[in-house]
């Protein structure tokens, strides 16, 4: 479809929309409507108040969608099993593409196990000790002992989310009564947590990251996904490893192993019970029993922090419920409580639960095992309360065959975290030094090799598989102007287009007065909403009205007004994760369509766009701030017909990032197992002979980069590095280099 430049601005109010890609066009024109004028002096509306575009549900439309039909692929596997043998196969492959995603299992090395003291209780015994998972890798543990001889049933305790890890009273009630029973209880404190927090406060128990121990796993684990591995990868490996200090226990019986944890132990539970064939029976209190394909989701739905989550398991075609469903047909007791939907974890929680158990009671059916598979709810808040510590007991007693065990507790004193500790100083780091998650990632990242000498298609190709952009995905390609502003030396045009189906992508077009052929072009994609960026004196405003350059502003998803909407339910629960987007970077990474991706798809969309008007022209430049300055470097390597890049305050490389001590970089930015597949170094030279200009770029925490990014690319040859000074501006820097000056 063709237009002159006024049969264009008659029919559509500054609207364009063309045919890219092969695409067929859609024009959208709305009257105003419902107003006594057009609106305030130098402005031109093109759409009523009733018509106002929201775009905050956009993002969740298009990610129910997606999660909609991950979880109908599934559940069509998962009902077209009718034998044994399909259960075992299925069990097979989760196993071993579980292990793949991970990125595990490492290698069994000697525990060099060392006890450091021993408390004597009434009927057991407490030894505090410490083994190694790895090499130097110290894991501080309370190895409960029961009085007398002979062997005894194990019990594995991965712990939950406690600020003192092992210490916490509901757990040491739990661990003392079972030893009491008559079982061995090895408690461990995990990563982060207890004596082992890796960025110790200013006293026992306290982490200088926000958010404390589940803080300390996102650190970690962020710093993972670069790499293609998962944090749950650590946390089972040391509960893995901790099965292998029991059993040279000559107190335990080897036949008689079992697992139960509560909260995120309760999530660990889950993913060693599909691990480690020695546990004969589990028990999952209150963990993430939930899936995240679930039915009635609303995004981020199920996504937790990094050791609960799996990437990219439904791309592969595995969501949480197959963890238990590899454990089958061994003895499982799930417990919930029915206050968590909605607080603890999502809304659809309970309902989730109990569609997971329906999933297990037809497996173990056709496993002949209809009776070792149980779900027992309570009503109070989260924890390993009362009613909950006796059905552990119980299921224990029962498959264990502990016919002298009743399923009561007695009464004792919660010992103090300082009985209990395993180290002098109650932090691993300051008392015996050694490994810690960071300086297992650094090993880990010395032996993930980006591959050398990428061609421009290699790269390409490589970018769309990592980030999940398909070739052509897109509805047509269909848009509207909302309005026109006519401000001193330029014109303002609030515009949307057609990107992805249920997504909209908003943004403004700055348009000098005197604006001819060959006036430069940039598209800026900033942190920022859209709206911020073109007020007045702002970044996008000042290359118009002071530079003379054409600029056009986007919000793509999840940012500016297109930030997702609070989910309908759920109050308690996704205020906290819904503002720094990490929940819904999880979310999108578990589907296999990485939050990244689809901004970048947005980009190249709004590249379509612009293109398709005849006042724009094919000469567009590319303009990334901050961190979304990544975002804008991956759409200039995928449209070759982009004039340069420019990226101000971005990050050099993700290699940095991966291996830093501290980072502030949002996980936005992210995908996973980017550094088995290329760097930002690969995309800046796919660019090329494009330019890309660096204008101070920056270290993980944000810090200027200087010397640092000149040396690392010193051999990119299209891309040039520039500091601004103090007293310098960058928006005239920007507009000589879009000049060609």
């Amino acid at each position: 479809m063709t237009y002159t430049r006024r049969r264009f601005l008659e029919a559509t109010g500054t609207l364009a929309a063309a045919a890219g890609l092969g695409r067929s066009v859609r024009v959208v024109s709305q009257s105003l409507a419902g107003l006594d004028q057009s609106g305030a002096p130098g402005v031109e509306l093109n759409v009523d108040g009733a018509a106002l575009p929201d775009y905050s549900r956009d993002l969740e439309r298009y990610l129910v969608r997606l999660a909609n039909d991950a979880r109908g692929r599934r559940k069509r596997v998962i009902d077209a099993i009718s034998t044994r043998q399909e259960v075992l196969d299925r069990q097979k492959m989760v196993v071993a593409e579980l292990w793949k995603m991970l990125g595990g299992p490492f290698e069994r090395t000697p525990l060099n196990a060392r006890v450091t003291g021993i408390i004597e209780r009434p009927g057991y015994r407490i030894e505090k000790l410490t083994f190694e998972s790895r090499p130097r890798l110290y894991v501080t543990v309370n190895l409960y002992v029961p009085a007398g001889t002979g062997r005894h049933p194990a019990i594995l305790g991965p712990l939950g989310h406690s600020v003192n890890g092992k210490a916490w009273p509901s757990y040491q009630k739990l661990f003392s009564n079972l030893a009491r029973k008559g079982y061995v209880v090895l408690a461990y404190d995990p990563f982060g947590q207890g004596e082992r927090i890796e960025y110790p406060g200013t006293r026992s128990g306290q982490s200088a990251i926000s958010g404390g121990g589940t803080g300390e796993h996102e650190y970690a684990g962020r710093r993972l996904i670069l790499l293609g591995a998962n944090f749950s990868l650590f946390r089972a490996w040391d509960g893995i490893r901790g099965i292998d200090y029991l059993l040279t226990r000559a107190e335990v019986d080897p036949e008689r192993i079992g697992c139960c944890g509560q909260s995120g132990g309760g999530t660990m539970t889950q993913f060693l019970a599909a691990l480690d064939s020695r546990i004969r029976v589990a028990v999952v209190s209150e963990g993430n029993t939930e899936n995240l394909a679930q039915a009635d989701v609303e995004p981020p739905g199920s996504a937790d922090d990094a050791e609960q989550n799996i990437v990219p398991a439904l791309a592969r075609g595995i969501d949480r419920a197959d963890l238990l469903y590899a454990f089958a047909p061994k003895p499982l007791l799930v417990t919930i409580t029915l206050h968590d939907a909605g607080h603890t974890y999502s809304p659809e929680y309970v309902a989730s639960s109990f569609d997971l158990i329906d999933e297990y009671k037809r497996v173990y059916g056709l496993l002949g095992a209809g009776d070792r598979v149980s779900l027992q709810a309570t009503t109070v808040s989260h924890g390993y309360v009362y009613e909950m510590r006796r059905a552990t007991y119980t299921w224990f007693n029962r498959w264990f065959e502990m016919k002298d065990a009743d399923d009561g507790e007695t009464s004792q004193a919660v010992e103090s975290d300082a009985t209990l500790f395993v180290t002098p100083t109650g932090f691993v780091t300051s008392s015996f030094g050694g490994e810690t998650a960071l300086s297992l990632t650094r090993r880990m990242a010395e032996a993930v090799h980006t591959p050398a000498s990428l061609s421009v298609d290699d790269v390409r190709t490589r970018v769309r598989t990592v980030l999940g952009i398909e070739e052509s995905r897109g509805a047509p390609l269909a848009a509207r102007a909302l309005a026109i502003i006519r401000k001193p030396g330029y014109r303002a045009e609030q515009f949307e287009f057609t990107s992805d189906h249920e997504i909209h992508t908003p943004g403004w077009l700055l348009t000098p007065d005197n604006a001819g052929a060959s006036t430069p072009t940039l598209l800026y994609v900033g942190e920022g909403a859209a709206w911020s960026s073109v007020a007045e004196d702002a970044f996008a405003e000042r290359l118009c009205a002071k530079e003379g350059c054409r600029v056009a502003v986007i919000d793509v998803r999840g940012r500016g007004d297109c930030a997702i909407g609070y989910p309908q339910r759920g109050r308690f629960y996704f205020p906290d994760r819904i503002p720094d987007e990490a929940y819904l970077t999880w979310f999108t990474l578990m589907l296999g369509r990485p939050l990244l991706g689809g901004q970048v798809y947005d980009t190249l969309r709004a590249l379509e766009y612009l293109r398709a008007r005849p006042d724009v022209g094919a000469a567009v430049s590319l303009v990334g701030d901050g961190p979304h300055g990544v975002i804008a470097l991956y759409t200039a390597a995928l449209d070759p017909r982009t004039r340069g890049v420019a990226l101000r305050q971005t990050v050099t490389d993700y290699r940095s990032l991966a291996v830093a001590e501290r980072y502030t970089q949002p996980f936005g930015i992210y995908a996973y197992g980017i550094l088995r597949e290329f760097d930002l170094l690969d995309v800046a030279r796919a660019v090329g002979p494009r330019p890309v200009l660096l204008l101070n770029p920056v270290t993980p925490r944000g810090e200027p980069a200087g010397r640092v990014a000149a040396d690392l690319y010193k051999s990119v040859t299209n891309v040039t590095l520039r500091t601004v000074d103090a007293g310098e501006d960058p928006v005239q820097v920007l507009a000589s280099w879009a000049s060609g000056r």
